[in-house]
């Protein structure tokens, strides 16, 4: 090492290029010794940068990676992405989803030997290419189906699809290999890589767009209402009695999805015993650490005590309808309103929350994340910034605010 160039500055493992001024990490991994930028010149900025790059390397030693590990290709990087994934618990079957997804894009990868592809190459451009052959020419067959073939992946599959390729190029980034991920530079350049449409709302997608509060209220009422098409059936008295329950039924069901943000498999999952009056137990589905409490607030309360009036019994199921996004896309189709998914009531209840001034962790928490609110960032950061304008709007620095804030004092 050339003392000259390189200036120890009394933090371990931290160095100062001289000729650059820029900082570096200076670590030994697997009996290699290597130095990686910090792409800063502010000390104290290199310091803390260098403190995560010395827990990332730790984390990599006792994973057994090797430093000098093959992250040059699409291979290497899946490889890597897989160890990181299995170490995360979560359900059996977001396991099978996501096994699914990394097939899906080695099999329809359509420049050469997927394993063998450099991941500097993959550009934007090859990114658009693949997209769109997975939404317009991928051939695939479902399993119980013989002899018949499909054309082209639903939006939501395709940007499962593509999530698990920009997963893998934030590791290459991590690693040196890329400068920049091609899904964050287009995101600003051009517009998203990832498929527009009904896809999944934090990856590029269409924009996240739910009833307001009125609106909502309308659908549950029409829900609760059973529409006078179903005369044409004939119904009798005991069959008008049963729509009319299950009508009841099936609008409660949507509102405890709506005011608790609970998912589907939550609330099928959900007693009378787990209501202990001021906060709510959640049992979650989604990984072994997402159970939880929810405080109950007033909306979630009321319905809550509606459906324990129909129950006995505190191991009795909360819901017996098995979900309401029918009910829910016949009640919007008469409204004339956008139909909804059963998980935009969750979506629903995150974006009430916020709205209302709580802060994102806490909603993350409710929801059951476990990663500290990034998910529910990427979401719904932008609801922060409408909040953010409208409070804004309320400041006032000239003479007639500072008048009203003395006779208010």
């Amino acid at each position: 090492m050339n003392a000259k160039t390189w200036q120890p500055t009394g933090v371990e493992g931290l160095y100062l290029n001289t000729k650059s001024e820029i900082y570096y990490s200076r670590y030994r991994l697997n009996g290699t010794r290597t130095f990686r930028t910090l792409k800063t010149k502010v000390f104290t900025v290199a310091k803390l940068k260098h403190a995560k790059r010395r827990v990332d390397v730790e984390k990599d030693r006792q994973r057994g990676a090797e430093v000098g590990g093959n992250f040059q290709t699409l291979g290497g990087l899946l490889a890597e992405m897989k160890l990181r994934l299995d170490a995360i618990p979560v359900a059996e079957n977001t396991k099978i989803g996501r096994k699914s997804n990394i097939e899906r894009l080695q099999n329809y990868w359509q420049r050469g030997s997927f394993d063998a592809f450099l991941a500097r190459n993959v550009t934007a451009d090859v990114v658009a290419e693949l997209r769109d052959f997975l939404i317009h020419k991928a051939e695939w067959k479902w399993k119980f189906q013989k002899g018949r073939s499909h054309r082209g992946f639903k939006i939501a599959t395709v940007n499962q699809t593509l999530w698990v390729l920009r997963v893998m190029l934030d590791i290459a980034v991590e690693k040196m290999v890329l400068i920049e991920n091609p899904f964050a530079v287009s995101s600003t350049l051009r517009g998203s890589l990832f498929a527009k449409g009904r896809g999944r709302g934090g990856m590029g997608g269409a924009k996240l767009q739910l009833p307001d509060r009125a609106d909502m209220l309308r659908i549950f009422a029409e829900i609760r209402r059973v529409p006078p098409s179903f005369e044409h059936f004939n119904p009798n008295p005991e069959q008008r009695v049963y729509l009319q329950n299950m009508a009841i039924e099936m609008a409660d069901h949507a509102e405890l999805l709506a005011y608790s943000g609970m998912r589907k498999e939550e609330a099928t999952c959900s007693t009378v015993a787990d209501d202990r009056g001021d906060e709510f137990k959640i049992w979650g589905t989604k990984s072994e650490t997402s159970d939880r409490f929810v405080p109950v607030n007033v909306a979630l309360r009321q319905v809550l005590d509606r459906i324990k009036s129909r129950r006995i019994g505190g191991k009795t199921k909360l819901v017996i309808t098995r979900e309401p996004r029918t009910a829910m896309r016949r009640a919007c189709d008469r409204l004339g309103l956008p139909r909804l998914r059963n998980h935009d009531l969750r979506h629903y209840f995150a974006s009430v929350c916020i709205a209302s001034g709580v802060d994102i962790p806490t909603v993350s928490r409710w929801l059951g994340h476990a990663d500290g609110g990034a998910l529910a960032m990427k979401t719904y950061g932008h609801l922060l910034k409408d909040h953010s304008r409208a409070a804004a709007k309320k400041v006032d620095f000239t003479s007639q605010g500072i008048a009203a804030q003395t006779s208010v004092a």
